[in-house]
């Protein structure tokens, strides 16, 4: 009987499929040529697969279920070929054909599908897969993801000036800090409505981890955030 493919060898083929590759060409280049705010490009992806496997580490998750999360956010924004508007379904969908074609057996696959298809905004579960990737998402918020057409636009403007975004787990705290160049309007920033976004990520994600979130903005606690939770 053949042995099935563990989540690495499945992410590593993923990851060097030539298909997967020109696909995530082809959206930045549309992103470009639409005035896209920001780019779900391979440089986002290859980011939020960053982000979810820190994120998982550091809270002592198995190797398979990282590994089948890195999966999810490497196929997450396959639909944005054709725009943004309903591309997580479109990626949904793709990620179906995708592991059909390819004969992908994973032992998490609904949760992967699930996470795709509702990594938007899809707070409101106890998938944690899904929640990882959703807050992973909304952190990949620094100056390289943000179009040039985007650095026009009032409130999403201000991410050009994120240099940085680190966070650590410990002791039950989930401190992220985010570091900023002199001249981000956070007025602005905490008026955007993609801000609200990321909160509410961080804030799902900490409920379902059993953590207590903090946010600073240059070493300084992120006053909005913490109006945001007692809202």
């Amino acid at each position: 009987m053949e042995h099935l493919k563990t989540a690495q060898v499945i992410y590593n083929e993923i990851l060097h499929d030539k298909d997967i590759l020109n696909l995530y060409e082809k959206i930045h280049q549309f992103e470009d040529a639409t005035q896209g705010y920001a780019h779900h490009d391979f440089n986002h992806v290859m980011n939020v697969v960053d982000i979810c496997e820190k994120l998982l580490t550091e809270l002592n998750y198995d190797e398979e279920f990282i590994y089948e999360t890195k999966i999810a956010a490497l196929l997450h924004d396959t639909g944005c070929v054709e725009g943004k508007e309903n591309h997580t379904i479109r990626s949904y969908e793709f990620a179906k054909k995708y592991f059909k074609e390819k004969n992908i057996q994973l032992k998490n696959s609904n949760l992967v599908l699930e996470a795709i298809k509702n990594h938007s905004s899809g707070f409101d579960t106890e998938n944690c897969m899904q929640l990882c990737l959703v807050l992973a998402d909304k952190l990949d918020i620094k100056k390289n993801r943000i179009s040039e057409f985007g650095k026009t636009v009032i409130g999403n403007r201000q991410y050009q000036y994120i240099n940085d975004i680190s966070f650590k787990i410990k002791n039950k705290n989930f401190d992220i800090y985010f570091d900023c160049d002199k001249h981000i309007d956070l007025e602005e920033l905490n008026d955007y409505y993609f801000t609200e976004k990321m909160f509410h990520a961080v804030l799902s994600f900490s409920k379902k981890m059993n953590l207590e979130p903090n946010l600073f903005i240059n070493n300084e606690k992120w006053a909005k955030f913490y109006e945001f939770i007692i809202s």
